[in-house]
């Protein structure tokens, strides 16, 4: 795993919208290697009304954790509003969106390699060094 040591934070523009808001974007963990069910987790700022994507095709599963304001979270099951100090569990191969509400939101995005997609790499050999 590579731990980040970036003491700024990223800008991104969030979703296709020009009037969607930005984020602020940290990767505070990410594998650095195939051999890692952990694919990364990250910290974002989100202006109001700011709108991410879910991509069904990037192969993770993540949970969402948010630790302040709040997001709603829309997919093909309906939308969920989900608050400080609540987790959402995104599942793999959902589509959809995650939306700030009107103030400002910090989350936490933990990120694994779905099942489905790590029971096809490589079988783990750990390397022991020889006397």
């Amino acid at each position: 795993m590579i731990i980040t040591t970036l003491d700024v934070p990223v800008r991104t523009a969030t979703g296709t919208d020009p009037g969607a808001g930005t984020a602020d974007w940290q990767c505070l963990v990410r594998r650095g290697m195939l051999h890692s069910e952990c694919e990364g987790v990250e910290h974002w700022t989100l202006r109001p009304g700011a709108l991410l994507e879910l991509t069904p095709g990037h192969g993770v599963e993540e949970a969402l954790l948010v630790l302040d304001g709040e997001i709603v979270v829309s997919s093909t099951a309906g939308e969920r509003p989900v608050r400080a100090g609540q987790t959402a569990l995104v599942p793999h191969g959902t589509a959809g969106r995650i939306r700030a509400g009107d103030a400002p939101v910090r989350l936490l995005t933990i990120r694994a390699l779905a099942a489905a997609v790590a029971h096809r790499l490589p079988p783990r050999v750990p390397e022991l060094l020889a006397p």
